[in-house]
């Protein structure tokens, strides 16, 4: 670990004050538990032997979500400083607390979700303190680009995609983003708005991590890697070489091996949640990615006597982002997540 810094922003004093060419490892304390436990962000610092741009990569906001955690260890672990250009900044989890709990949420605040709760507040609950210091931490250093990294909740499947939300006057441009989108061959890139009623999820957006940096100008978005709960090692091999390629983008490092990046996507408008009008077992022959022409079946519920009590369509074309595949579903719960407005673009 590294020696004991001043309570100020930690990794900006890291920045600061590390070598050329080294690697740095601690925690950022938030407080503690009942029983004296730490609660803490952990943290690697990869400082190049060159001067160059900062990647900053949070690996959760939301506790089930693991994948890019595994995959940014071990991409950290593997990067040589003495050949890096710049500096890369891992935290692991902005809520430990969610992730010990294997919770989506923090347990301790009536469910907070800390995505919603940016830039915080430092004498708030617990989830408030937490976006507070990461926020404090983010915007002194001001890295050249924030990667949010998600996973597909676990009663879901999907393909990798990006999500980006454009604050009023933003200074960042969507063509900014799409280059170091491209980097984890998204199926799609979904423009997503923090309207209040703009029906694709419940809570206050304008609140994530990602915007809270585009909204100071910082480059972010967020992707959607993997199934939460689960670190499948082809899913962390595909990305640890993902967050090679945007440092390869950056102009930071030389990429060894597959630097392949997606020729096209999807771009998405709009979507929402399918939302099952019916309780029973929800069946869908679909595989996420696929378009679903109007009136043709997304998925049945069944009740548990065997009879048909819901057959799902929809009344116009619709690009399947994930399916359900737990198949339990009460009335309410989503069955599927849908884009409803689309365009094809070639990132060449």
């Amino acid at each position: 670990m590294d020696e004991a810094y001043p309570d100020s922003m930690i990794i900006d004093h890291v920045l600061r004050n590390g070598r050329p060419g080294s690697v740095h490892r601690g925690r950022i304390g938030l407080g503690a538990r009942a029983t004296g436990a730490e609660i803490a962000i952990s943290y690697i610092v990869v400082i190049g032997q060159e001067p160059g741009p900062t990647l900053w990569i949070n690996g959760q906001v939301h506790g089930t979500e693991v994948c890019a955690i595994v995959a940014g260890i071990n991409f950290c672990n593997s990067l040589d400083p003495k050949t890096l250009k710049g500096c890369v900044i891992f935290t692991a989890s902005g809520n430990p607390l969610a992730l010990e709990s294997r919770t989506w949420s923090t347990q301790q605040d009536f469910g907070q979700n800390l995505d919603t709760m940016f830039p915080g507040r430092p004498n708030g609950f617990v989830t408030e303190r937490m976006a507070d210091r990461l926020s404090r931490e983010v915007l002194a250093v001001r890295p050249d680009l924030l990667l949010s990294m998600h996973a597909q909740g676990t009663d879901f499947e999907s393909m990798v995609y990006g999500v980006y939300k454009l604050p009023p006057d933003c200074s960042v441009k969507p063509n900014e983003l799409y280059r170091y989108m491209r980097c984890f061959e998204p199926f799609a890139i979904c423009h997503q708005s923090v309207k209040p009623g703009s029906g694709e999820h419940p809570g206050n957006h304008a609140g994530a991590l990602d915007y809270m940096a585009l909204a100071h100008g910082i480059p972010a978005f967020m992707i959607e890697f993997g199934v939460a709960q689960r670190a499948t090692p082809e899913q962390v091999r595909f990305g640890a070489a993902c967050y090679g390629r945007v440092c390869a983008e950056l102009g930071m490092l030389q990429v060894k091996g597959d630097g392949s990046k997606a020729d096209k996507t999807w771009l998405v408008s709009a979507r929402s949640h399918c939302n099952s009008d019916a309780g029973g077992m929800w069946q869908s022959a679909h595989n996420p990615g696929v378009l679903i022409k109007a009136g043709e079946e997304i998925g049945t519920v069944t009740d548990l006597t065997g009879v048909l009590v819901d057959t799902v369509t929809m009344p116009k074309d619709v690009l399947l982002i994930a399916i359900r595949q737990d198949p339990v579903v009460h009335t309410g719960d989503s069955v599927a997540y849908l884009a409803h407005d689309w365009t094809s673009f070639n990132f060449d």
